[in-house]
């Protein structure tokens, strides 16, 4: 028979509409084949067709004006507020160029096509004790925002760091299966102020010292369903 062992409970989950900008969290959140629903489901696409992010590569381009932004759902609708209290409808008429001004540049607010807006895999999740050691590596010593990493689910956890132990195991959370495949290498963003959250500029170079650069792990959806806040994680 399959072992099974009971892991830690939700504390917190949290949908990105819109890559790289400031998220919403969910007492629940639906999960489809390819993840949270919605989540990274637009992004902002500059004119040389990279998206916005915090770093440079093959298709990411360092826009920090994203991270002024905040962006929420509205029933259908995905609304983007801006630091002065503008409110943008994704797809009407002038949000683009309202965007646009913002960033100083042309932009567009692209939906997911075949190519995912998510960096390497459909969901992420962080240890709620691996968020208080890098609090303690790097800061005041209050646990790490888990805006900061940017996390779908934040899973309470008693040592840092537990969640790669399953790394190559399904677990289950709720109602949904999940395929854990590898652990979170990061980039600059970890450090990047955003909306409510001051830069921690030591950030990344904590995680490299003190873990080799990860922190959190990677998880593909094996079966879609519901997930909440207090429902239980367990790896077989």
């Amino acid at each position: 028979m399959e072992a099974e062992m009971a892991s830690g409970r939700v504390v917190l989950v949290t949908r990105y509409p819109v890559k790289s900008m400031g998220g919403e969290s969910l007492s629940t959140a639906q999960v489809g084949p390819d993840g949270l629903l919605a989540d990274r489901e637009y992004a902002v696409y500059g004119a040389d067709g990279k998206l916005a992010s915090g770093k440079h590569s093959r298709r990411f381009r360092r826009m920090d004006p994203v991270f002024d932004l905040v962006a929420a759902k509205r029933g259908a609708a995905t609304v983007v507020m801006l630091g002065d209290g503008t409110e943008v409808v994704v797809g009407q008429q002038d949000s683009d160029a309202v965007l646009s001004a913002h960033f100083g540049e042309p932009v567009s607010l692209r939906r997911e096509t075949d190519v995912m807006h998510q960096d390497a895999a459909q969901l992420s999740i962080v240890g709620s004790a691996t968020l208080a050691e890098l609090g303690r590596h790097e800061g005041d010593g209050r646990p790490l925002d888990p805006r900061h990493l940017r996390a779908n689910i934040v899973v309470q956890t008693e040592q840092p760091y537990a969640e790669e132990d399953w790394v190559g195991h399904d677990v289950t959370i709720g109602g949904v299966g999940l395929r854990v495949s590898e652990p979170i290498e990061r980039c600059r963003m970890v450090g990047v102020a955003q909306v409510g959250l001051p830069a921690r500029p030591g950030m990344l170079r904590a995680i490299s010292d003190h873990h080799d650069l990860n922190a959190g792990i990677y998880a593909s959806v094996v079966r879609p369903g519901a997930i909440s806040v207090g429902d239980g994680l367990t790896v077989h």
